[in-house]
């Protein structure tokens, strides 16, 4: 869920969500902990990101203009953006698509307040679609329930899209959380957090 789960999401194809929570669904209220040795390689996922970012941004020849004979126009091409450095590219999506090391979930209503390690919490009502701003731009956030997994949507003006989806395993007492992202930069990633329950107190 990166800076993200602070911004929830999008709308996955034509599938509808319940705004009703199924009665097991309360099993995954609680403090959660990563699992690193159990979840996907954030780090390694990362280094492909920025990869298909860079060759995203890479300068493209300007296309040729044709003028008409002897029209004797000066045909200015216009300047290519500057590519952002590869440093400071990485710490960006890093902040951007880093999975929390703590989760806490809490229901409200039909829906969840769930917080990311220090972050403000977060209130996600299945009957609700509020629209946000973050870092990679202007969104729309809806939720709701699909089966047993709690789903958070969010799509971008740009065309961009993410899924979150928050689903417990009560006979190994695990959240494990599914984050799908569409971006016009760099395609499709998908990562896989396991979290298992922790009873240390709020920080």
């Amino acid at each position: 869920m990166g800076a993200a789960l602070a911004s929830l999401l999008i709308f996955t194809g034509c599938q509808t969500l319940n705004t009703e929570p199924p009665p097991a669904s309360t099993t995954m209220a609680g403090d959660w902990r990563v699992d690193a040795a159990n979840s996907d390689d954030f780090d390694r996922k990362l280094a492909e990101v920025v990869q298909q970012a860079r060759r995203h941004d890479m300068p493209r020849a300007p296309m040729p203009t044709s003028q008409p004979s002897g029209s004797g126009a000066t045909v200015i091409q216009p300047l290519p953006m500057p590519m952002e450095e590869t440093d400071k590219m990485r710490t960006r999506l890093s902040d951007d698509l880093r999975p929390a090391n703590r989760l806490q979930i809490a229901f409200f209503q039909e829906g969840l307040e769930i917080t990311r390690d220090s972050e403000p919490v977060r209130q996600y009502l299945p009957a609700q679609s509020v629209s946000r701003i973050d870092s990679s731009g202007a969104f729309t956030v809806s939720c709701g329930w699909d089966q047993g997994a709690f789903v958070v949507r969010a799509k971008y003006t740009t065309r961009g899209t993410r899924t979150w989806r928050i689903e417990h395993d009560t006979a190994t007492d695990t959240v494990r959380v599914t984050f799908s992202v569409n971006n016009p930069q760099y395609g499709h990633v998908e990562m896989h957090t396991l979290y298992r329950r922790t009873t240390e107190g709020s920080n």
